[in-house]
């Protein structure tokens, strides 16, 4: 974006010689540095126009994108026209006299093409549009999020945990976070890292996959009471009874509890 720069600030302060600063006096003083002021509050005045001017086009940019993308009917159809609008934006040139802004417009295209592709099921096209938001982006925790969940399904376990540990430095309070980096550990045989991931992300918000996840982790080693404990845990919640998550929990609470009597 760019910013009017005030050019008279340095002459008035060169023009300060001993000889004028005497003629002038207090007063003389009084009305430089009324002027300086003044000038200082017009810049920052239209700065904060135009950042406020630029955040409305924002917001009408991004409204328009979602209603375009309302009318076309398939998700193939949604990438094209967001694949073609992002490659007339790199190719404007007043978008490239003025970077700071295109990349602004390029993030808000480039979020609703990564949604486009995540319903498609596409995980490569989605994980290559995350690593594009964060390079405009840097501090966009939920790119990394979902970029690091996506390498934690195609098995890029290092990847994945570099990835959510960035996504917790800059989100710390946000759980699923935590799960899904308690899952990563998890594969990585790092059993008392995920607990405690798991254990954050319960703490953070009462979610019964983390205490599936936990139990799990419990199970792998072979504490098999403290895995009941969190299957059952998930059971006495009535609003979990008819989750999809019930027949998971109740098969494992029976291999456990199999498992813990043939062991006796």
């Amino acid at each position: 974006m760019k910013y009017i720069v005030i050019l008279p600030l340095p002459l008035i302060l060169a023009s300060c010689s001993s000889t004028s600063v005497a003629n002038i006096g207090i007063i003389g003083f009084i009305a430089i540095f009324g002027t300086m002021f003044l000038l200082f509050a017009l810049m920052f005045f239209l700065i904060a126009r135009r950042k406020k001017q630029g955040e409305k086009s924002l917001v009408k940019f991004n409204n328009d994108i979602y209603f375009a993308l309302n009318r076309l009917d398939t998700p193939q159809e949604k990438a094209n026209m967001l694949n073609t609008l992002i490659e007339r934006i790199n190719n404007d040139e007043k978008y490239k006299k003025d970077t700071e802004w295109r990349d602004k417009v390029l993030l808000k295209a480039y979020m609703h093409l990564a949604t486009v592709y995540y319903h498609m099921g596409d995980e490569m096209q989605t994980l290559n549009t995350c690593s594009e938001i964060i390079k405009l982006d840097p501090k966009d925790g939920m790119a990394y999020y979902n970029r690091g969940s996506i390498y934690s399904n195609m098995g890029l376990y290092e990847k994945a945990l570099q990835d959510l540990n960035k996504t917790i430095e800059l989100t710390p309070d946000y759980a699923s976070a935590y799960n899904n980096r308690g899952l990563v550990r998890e594969k990585m045989e790092h059993y008392q890292e995920a607990l405690a991931d798991f254990t954050k992300a319960i703490e953070l918000e009462e979610s019964p996959i983390a205490y599936y996840n936990r139990g799990n982790t419990y199970y792998e080693l072979k504490e098999y009471n403290k895995a009941l404990e969190n299957y059952n845990h998930i059971l006495q919640n009535p609003e979990d009874k008819e989750s999809d998550l019930k027949k998971e929990v109740e098969q494992s609470i029976k291999i456990v509890e199999e498992y813990m009597k043939n062991v006796k």
